[in-house]
Protein backbone atom coordinates (compact mmCIF):
# COMPACT_ATOMS: atom_id res chain seq x y z
CA UNK A 1 0.00 0.00 0.00
CA UNK A 2 0.93 3.44 -0.95
CA UNK A 3 2.75 6.20 1.73
CA UNK A 4 0.02 8.42 2.49
CA UNK A 5 0.75 12.27 1.28
CA UNK A 6 2.43 14.69 3.52
CA UNK A 7 -0.06 17.93 4.02
CA UNK A 8 1.85 20.59 2.63
CA UNK A 9 0.88 24.15 2.44
CA UNK A 10 2.11 27.42 2.35
CA UNK A 11 2.80 28.77 6.17
CA UNK A 12 2.24 24.91 7.61
CA UNK A 13 3.52 24.68 10.63
CA UNK A 14 5.04 21.02 12.01
CA UNK A 15 6.92 19.18 14.69
CA UNK A 16 9.31 17.59 13.07
CA UNK A 17 11.03 14.15 14.92
CA UNK A 18 13.91 11.85 12.98
CA UNK A 19 15.63 9.35 14.40
CA UNK A 20 18.81 7.25 13.76
CA UNK A 21 18.21 3.67 11.68
CA UNK A 22 17.49 0.67 14.43
CA UNK A 23 17.51 3.55 17.30
CA UNK A 24 20.92 4.10 16.63
CA UNK A 25 23.30 7.22 17.73
CA UNK A 26 23.62 9.59 15.14
CA UNK A 27 25.78 11.80 17.38
CA UNK A 28 28.88 10.13 17.90
CA UNK A 29 30.71 13.32 18.95
CA UNK A 30 30.52 17.38 19.54
CA UNK A 31 31.69 17.52 16.17
CA UNK A 32 28.90 16.19 14.94
CA UNK A 33 26.61 18.11 16.93
CA UNK A 34 28.17 21.53 15.45
CA UNK A 35 27.75 19.78 11.87
CA UNK A 36 24.63 19.26 12.04
CA UNK A 37 23.65 22.31 13.18
CA UNK A 38 25.36 23.96 9.99
CA UNK A 39 23.68 22.17 7.78
CA UNK A 40 20.38 22.83 9.80
CA UNK A 41 21.32 26.57 9.11
CA UNK A 42 22.25 25.83 5.52
CA UNK A 43 19.44 24.45 4.91
CA UNK A 44 16.57 26.73 6.77
CA UNK A 45 18.31 29.46 4.38
CA UNK A 46 18.27 27.54 0.97
CA UNK A 47 14.63 26.43 1.58
CA UNK A 48 13.27 29.89 3.63
CA UNK A 49 11.91 27.46 6.64
CA UNK A 50 11.68 29.41 9.70
CA UNK A 51 12.34 27.73 13.06
CA UNK A 52 11.00 28.05 16.10
CA UNK A 53 12.44 25.31 18.75
CA UNK A 54 15.11 22.29 18.43
CA UNK A 55 17.08 19.86 20.60
CA UNK A 56 19.12 17.35 19.43
CA UNK A 57 19.11 13.75 21.26
CA UNK A 58 22.29 11.11 20.58
CA UNK A 59 19.71 9.17 18.70
CA UNK A 60 17.66 11.34 17.32
CA UNK A 61 15.96 15.48 16.93
CA UNK A 62 13.06 17.20 16.99
CA UNK A 63 12.34 20.60 15.10
CA UNK A 64 9.48 22.79 15.13
CA UNK A 65 9.48 24.65 12.36
CA UNK A 66 7.45 26.79 9.87
CA UNK A 67 7.99 26.46 5.97
CA UNK A 68 6.15 29.58 4.18
CA UNK A 69 6.94 27.93 0.97
CA UNK A 70 5.06 24.91 1.56
CA UNK A 71 8.50 23.17 0.54
CA UNK A 72 8.94 20.37 4.33
CA UNK A 73 9.64 17.54 2.00
CA UNK A 74 12.54 19.33 0.17
CA UNK A 75 13.92 21.15 3.42
CA UNK A 76 14.21 17.63 5.32
CA UNK A 77 15.56 15.85 2.33
CA UNK A 78 17.86 18.52 1.73
CA UNK A 79 18.93 18.50 5.52
CA UNK A 80 18.81 14.53 6.27
CA UNK A 81 20.61 13.79 3.20
CA UNK A 82 23.88 16.38 4.11
CA UNK A 83 24.09 15.08 7.53
CA UNK A 84 23.34 11.28 6.55
CA UNK A 85 26.49 11.45 3.64
CA UNK A 86 28.51 13.61 6.15
CA UNK A 87 27.75 11.05 8.89
CA UNK A 88 28.60 7.85 6.67
CA UNK A 89 31.99 8.98 5.69
CA UNK A 90 33.26 10.62 8.92
CA UNK A 91 32.36 7.80 11.07
CA UNK A 92 32.50 4.58 8.53
CA UNK A 93 29.36 3.72 8.62
CA UNK A 94 27.85 1.83 5.61
CA UNK A 95 23.60 2.16 4.97
CA UNK A 96 20.98 4.46 6.54
CA UNK A 97 22.25 7.09 9.13
CA UNK A 98 17.74 7.42 9.68
CA UNK A 99 15.38 5.33 10.41
CA UNK A 100 12.11 5.36 7.47
CA UNK A 101 10.41 8.75 6.96
CA UNK A 102 10.40 11.41 9.27
CA UNK A 103 7.94 12.43 11.79
CA UNK A 104 5.96 15.28 10.59
CA UNK A 105 2.81 16.47 12.79
CA UNK A 106 0.96 19.43 11.85
CA UNK A 107 1.07 22.02 14.95
CA UNK A 108 -1.69 25.14 15.11
CA UNK A 109 -2.85 27.04 18.16
CA UNK A 110 -1.70 29.14 21.02
CA UNK A 111 -1.68 26.39 23.83
CA UNK A 112 -0.62 23.67 21.72
CA UNK A 113 2.07 25.41 20.26
CA UNK A 114 3.61 26.37 24.01
CA UNK A 115 3.22 22.70 25.22
CA UNK A 116 4.87 21.39 21.91
CA UNK A 117 8.13 23.86 22.83
CA UNK A 118 7.99 22.72 25.92
CA UNK A 119 7.96 19.09 25.14
CA UNK A 120 10.96 19.54 22.81
CA UNK A 121 12.74 21.19 25.40
CA UNK A 122 12.26 18.87 28.09
CA UNK A 123 13.78 15.93 25.79
CA UNK A 124 16.68 15.77 27.61
CA UNK A 125 15.77 15.22 31.09
CA UNK A 126 12.74 12.53 30.46
CA UNK A 127 15.53 10.08 29.49
CA UNK A 128 16.41 6.71 31.17
CA UNK A 129 18.44 7.23 33.83
CA UNK A 130 17.19 10.58 35.20
CA UNK A 131 14.05 9.33 36.12
CA UNK A 132 14.67 9.07 39.79
CA UNK A 133 17.05 12.12 39.57
CA UNK A 134 16.27 15.04 41.83
CA UNK A 135 14.48 18.24 40.32
CA UNK A 136 17.62 19.84 41.20
CA UNK A 137 19.69 17.18 39.45
CA UNK A 138 17.44 18.03 36.36
CA UNK A 139 17.67 21.74 36.06
CA UNK A 140 21.48 21.60 36.26
CA UNK A 141 20.66 19.16 32.67
CA UNK A 142 17.86 21.26 31.51
CA UNK A 143 20.35 24.33 32.00
CA UNK A 144 23.27 22.98 30.83
CA UNK A 145 25.30 23.46 27.28
CA UNK A 146 22.50 21.13 25.78
CA UNK A 147 22.14 21.26 21.95
CA UNK A 148 18.30 22.72 21.92
CA UNK A 149 16.59 26.00 22.18
CA UNK A 150 15.98 26.49 25.69
CA UNK A 151 18.85 28.42 26.72
CA UNK A 152 18.24 31.40 24.59
CA UNK A 153 14.03 31.06 25.55
CA UNK A 154 14.79 31.02 28.67
CA UNK A 155 16.70 33.42 29.38
CA UNK A 156 20.18 31.72 30.07
CA UNK A 157 21.81 32.76 27.18
CA UNK A 158 22.26 34.57 24.15
CA UNK A 159 19.32 34.34 21.90
CA UNK A 160 20.99 32.28 18.97
CA UNK A 161 20.08 33.61 14.82
CA UNK A 162 18.56 30.45 13.67
CA UNK A 163 15.48 30.67 15.93
CA UNK A 164 12.72 32.97 15.63
CA UNK A 165 11.51 33.65 19.64
CA UNK A 166 8.16 35.55 18.58
CA UNK A 167 6.44 32.79 20.57
CA UNK A 168 7.54 33.90 23.58
CA UNK A 169 4.84 36.89 23.57
CA UNK A 170 2.32 34.26 24.32
CA UNK A 171 3.51 34.10 27.92
CA UNK A 172 2.05 37.82 28.02
CA UNK A 173 4.70 39.94 30.42
CA UNK A 174 5.74 43.36 29.43
CA UNK A 175 9.42 42.90 28.59
CA UNK A 176 11.02 40.57 26.79
CA UNK A 177 12.95 39.43 30.17
CA UNK A 178 9.97 38.83 31.71
CA UNK A 179 8.42 36.31 28.80
CA UNK A 180 11.70 34.47 28.80
CA UNK A 181 11.59 34.49 33.03
CA UNK A 182 8.04 33.26 32.72
CA UNK A 183 8.87 30.67 29.93
CA UNK A 184 11.79 29.21 32.11
CA UNK A 185 9.09 28.65 34.96
CA UNK A 186 6.64 26.92 32.67
CA UNK A 187 9.24 24.28 31.34
CA UNK A 188 10.93 23.84 34.83
CA UNK A 189 7.30 23.55 36.47
CA UNK A 190 7.33 20.04 34.48
CA UNK A 191 10.54 18.61 35.26
CA UNK A 192 9.40 16.55 37.91
CA UNK A 193 6.08 15.02 36.16
CA UNK A 194 4.32 14.35 33.31
CA UNK A 195 2.76 16.64 30.43
CA UNK A 196 -0.35 15.04 29.76
CA UNK A 197 -0.77 16.93 26.48
CA UNK A 198 1.89 15.16 25.11
CA UNK A 199 1.62 11.46 26.84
Amino acid sequence: MARPWRVRYAGAKYHLTVRGNGRAAVFLEPGDYERFLEQLDAALEADGVVLYAYVLMPNHYHLFVETPAGNVNRFMQRLNTAYGMYFRFKHGRPGHCFQGRYGAKLVAGDRYILGLTRYIHLNPVKVKGLESSSLDSKRDVLRGPLRSSYRGYAGLAEPESRVDYRWLTIMGCRSDRGNRRAYRGFVESMLGKEDVLFL
